[in-house]
């Protein structure tokens, strides 16, 4: 009774068919097994003589069949040397293969796999067991998930004169979802008037419309940044372009991938020189000695976004030590750069493992004393062994800067030649600094403390004995020196002393490329709560 069947399908897919679960994707070689269950063949030795299995491939054949040799229960065993490898033209009509640019999609999907399709106009065949009705053309359809009609083949499309083969000129472009899509094809007719079974789980086709479209996308690494640009599509490609979405993820030791973020938080446009195609975006938010991946996805004027693009991977530059404005020099630019962080307009680049010139995890006048030492001596002071790459300052004190009031003045005294400092005092007040050439005075806020720092461009110390710093002009204020920072003009570390007590550092202000939360108080609370974000 099986005798001259043409079984291009088999009978878990009639089940799986008529199940409710068959949203899920099922790749075609899983979807084409053939165990022929419920004791169909039993215990025997089957050779399948005239028999057409859904493929033109004894390989292929191997992997679809299960019989008790390769674990099956109750299949016999299996042999291929009289099964039949086209199709019969006696049968109704039926999807026989598909071929893709030249490549069978279900014999050969291997190959498919290895020769995506990108955007452009891609070759269809479609071939049939028999002489079909060709004046009724097939629908064919394809998409990533059931129902897989994601997107259509409209294009007119031509048979073969003997009614057998429908060929068609497809374009792909960007919109395609990329990856595995599934063809579903329906309606042909043959020419006894029988329309053909319903074909949607056998041919797969590999789209990389988005992929092919990002060719021109690089990734080159500077110090403390990651430059991306890519040439943005033509009109032809995709004419509803409306920005550009990047997105990074990076790949453990274990080669696990890391799940992708968005870093844009504003829409990422092309440039407004209509001579140029290029769309450019540079991530600061980088650590030296780690690669990033990146890909984007193209925003549509309809709200959807296309598939990722390409992936590029990069790491940033290793940095020179002072160079915290990453142009590779170390000047008084970089100064400049150091005291804007100070603070704390969050310039950018920052290149903060340059900049943190001794290695304690903040930016405050020490790095500023240590930089000058590196411009004017090069980066033979007083350093330390303490970093794998980078031979930073010691962040260890070498001795102490005593501060006091004698009256209303403010007195600095200490062993060492000072060559800048950072005073937070805990009340805004008005005073006269002292006479100080060739040092540099800054006066601002940071969390609610009035802080006066002191420096020089060319190590010019403030103090080597004790000096007078500065006079208040209000004797009736009680004034304390909260936090303080101290450090030698050669750039190390002093620990400031005022009332007999050891004072904490000043730590520069918190900066961030994004929205970052930083204190929710009370916590708990049954109430309202206070939210501090930056």
């Amino acid at each position: 009774r099986f005798y001259r069947n043409n079984y291009y399908s088999n009978f878990i897919t009639a089940k799986y068919l008529t199940s409710q679960n068959n949203q899920e994707y099922v790749d075609p070689v899983n979807n084409a097994v053939e165990v022929f269950s419920d004791g169909l063949y039993g215990n025997t030795y089957i050779d399948f003589e005239n028999m057409y299995l859904g493929t033109s491939s004894i390989d292929v054949l191997s992997q679809i069949t299960i019989d008790n040799l390769s674990g099956g229960v109750d299949g016999g065993i299996f042999n291929f040397d009289l099964a039949r490898f086209t199709p019969f033209e006696q049968a109704h009509g039926m999807v026989w293969k598909v071929e893709v640019n030249g490549v069978d999609t279900f014999d050969n999907y291997s190959s498919m796999l290895n020769n995506p399709l990108g955007i452009g106009f891609h070759e269809f065949k479609i071939y049939f067991n028999r002489e079909m009705d060709t004046s009724i053309n097939p629908k064919i359809y394809y998409g990533p998930i059931y129902p897989f009609t994601s997107k259509s083949i409209t294009e007119n499309g031509a048979w073969s004169e003997d009614g057998k083969i429908y060929t068609v000129n497809h374009e792909i472009k960007i919109g395609s979802s990329d990856g595995i899509n599934k063809l579903f094809i329906f309606d042909a007719e043959d020419t006894e008037f029988f329309k053909i079974p319903v074909e949607n789980l056998r041919f797969d086709i590999l789209i990389q419309s988005a992929g092919s479209a990002s060719t021109g996308f690089f990734a080159a690494g500077g110090l403390g940044k990651i430059d991306l640009e890519w040439v943005a599509p033509s009109a032809d490609e995709l004419d509803d372009v409306l920005g550009y979405n990047m997105y990074r993820y990076q790949i453990d030791e274990d080669g696990s991938e890391s799940e992708p973020e968005q870093l844009n938080e504003t829409l990422i446009i092309e440039d407004t020189d209509e001579s140029t195609t290029g769309v450019n975006f540079t991530d600061y938010d980088v650590v030296e000695g780690q690669t990033y991946f990146y890909k984007y996805k193209i925003l549509r004027t309809s709200f959807e976004e296309t598939d990722y693009s390409n992936t590029v991977s990069s790491a940033p530059l290793t940095s020179t030590l002072g160079d915290s404005n990453g142009d590779f020099a170390v000047n008084v630019l970089d100064l400049v750069h150091d005291v804007d962080y100070i603070l704390g307009n969050n310039p950018e680049p920052f290149i903060f493992v340059a900049g943190d010139v001794n290695a304690d995890n903040t930016i405050n006048v020490l790095d500023i004393v240590g930089t000058v030492d590196i411009i004017l001596n090069g980066d033979g002071g007083d350093v330390g062994g303490n970093s794998m790459d980078i031979n930073f300052y010691p962040s260890e004190p070498i001795g102490y800067a005593d501060f006091s009031w004698e009256g209303n003045d403010l007195y600095v005294e200490s062993m060492h030649s000072i060559g800048g400092l950072q005073l937070a005092f805990d009340a805004d007040f008005e005073y006269v600094l002292h006479d100080l050439p060739g040092v540099e005075r800054l006066d601002y806020t940071q969390d609610e403390s009035k802080v006066l720092m002191l420096y020089s461009f060319n190590n010019t110390a403030i103090a080597s004995t004790r000096t007078k710093l500065l006079t208040r002009l209000d004797s009736t204020k009680e004034i304390d020196i909260d936090l303080a920072v101290a450090g030698t003009t050669t750039g190390a570390k002093l620990t400031p002393r005022f009332k007999g007590g050891e004072l904490d550092g000043i730590d520069s202000p918190f900066q961030s490329n994004g929205l970052e939360f930083l204190k929710l108080f009370p916590n708990p609370s049954n109430g309202d709560i206070t939210l501090e974000y930056y």
